[in-house]
């Protein structure tokens, strides 16, 4: 199965440098009007790709995204909250607050506050949606996520070290093509 992950666009949040990354407040944080042109600019490059199915993260801006490329497509979307984005808990606050802790941390993979995600549960997410995806039927899906959401799985299909991922993790309307074997 060919599987195409889509970085959302530009978010008003990305501008400001601040997280939103809670599933209960999802309708914060829509593309700006530059993530509009990149998700306009990803459609156009993806226009002659035949998708199945369309999933995507129930946060706005990978919503907006993936209705921006189906415009090409006219596919079903499917909003899956198995590709949301990461829950670290560092809701409304600065990137660089969740970065220090990071840096500060035994383990920046394991690192978690309680009861929010790590890297490593991510992943654990995020391979259960790509187990489940693999028994389905399709030949070629679009997901529309986030960039940790994406780098996860780039790592678990193409059997990266944690540290390679986080060397590939894509920018706002980014892609990459995999093969889910």
């Amino acid at each position: 199965m060919k599987v195409t992950f889509l970085r959302h666009g530009e978010s008003e949040y990305n501008v400001k440098g601040i997280l939103n990354n809670d599933p209960k407040n999802k309708n914060v944080s829509p593309l700006t009007e530059k993530g509009v042109k990149q998700a306009e600019k990803a459609a156009e490059k993806l226009k002659d790709k035949k998708f199945d199915i369309i999933f995507c993260s129930g946060f706005i801006r990978a919503r907006q995204t993936a209705e921006i490329v189906n415009r090409f497509h006219k596919n079903k979307i499917i909003i899956d909250k198995r590709i949301n984005e990461v829950h670290v808990g560092f809701e409304d606050k600065k990137n660089e607050e969740f970065v220090k802790a990071l840096e500060n941390s035994k383990d920046k993979f394991a690192f978690k506050l309680k009861g929010k995600e790590s890297w490593n549960d991510l992943k654990k997410r995020v391979q259960k949606f790509l187990d489940w995806l693999k028994d389905q039927k399709y030949e070629s899906v679009l997901i529309v996520s986030h960039q940790w959401v994406i780098g996860a799985a780039n790592q678990l299909i193409k059997n990266l070290s944690d540290e390679e991922a986080q060397k590939e993790l894509t920018d706002t309307a980014e892609f990459i093509e995999l093969e889910l074997i």
